[in-house]
């Protein structure tokens, strides 16, 4: 499968006053970390986006004589249109965990924090903006002020647990909800 090439568009900036000459081939090192992070921060959280519209469809539509067109019709026209935003699924799959006290106190508390914090850097990355002075790489971006962020290893660890937790406890959701099970359990429970 082709690799897509393109300019990655990076702004080259002096930080803390003058740097090295700047390369193409020193713009391609630094970078190339930093574009790879922004890819998995914004797949990661369309994934998890895309499991919570699974609990979500499956609250409304699985446990009702409801057809599988018409879940989809609803997951496309509802779950993923542009005026169904994310705080409306977090608010919607927020009753879903009370109501079925999927999670309680502290752990729900842990995880409505690591979720906000998640499509916070979802955003961050998406409609931020990377600079780099060929030493190291900035994220600006605006959320509530202008915000500016340099991306360390600390910074990205910081992200790298906050995002994998937040995945993994929806995916535990999601199992506990009962929107997804286990194939192996599906194929014994209908022998």
């Amino acid at each position: 499968m082709k690799i897509i090439k393109t300019n990655p568009g990076v702004t080259i900036e002096a930080f803390d006053g003058p740097s090295a000459p700047i390369t193409p081939e020193l713009v391609n090192k630094i970078m190339s970390p930093a574009l790879e992070n922004k890819l998995y921060i914004i797949t990661i959280a369309n994934e998890i986006e895309r499991i919570i519209n699974d609990i979500i469809s499956f609250y409304f539509f699985e446990r009702h004589e409801i057809t599988k067109e018409g879940k989809n019709k609803f997951v496309a026209l509802v779950l993923n249109s542009d005026w169904c935003t994310f705080s409306s699924k977090r608010k919607l799959l927020n009753h879903i965990i009370n109501e079925q006290e999927l999670l309680k106190g502290k752990s729900k508390n842990e995880y409505e924090n690591i979720l906000r914090k998640t499509m916070s850097y979802r955003n961050a990355f998406t409609h931020g903006q990377l600079s780099t002075d060929g030493r190291t790489v900035k994220l600006s971006y605006f959320e509530g002020s202008p915000k500016t962020q340099f991306l360390t290893d600390e910074y990205l660890s910081k992200i790298e647990e906050t995002v994998n937790m937040c995945q993994q406890t929806t995916i535990d959701i999601s199992y506990s909800s009962g929107a997804r099970v286990f194939k192996g359990i599906i194929e014994k429970n209908k022998s």
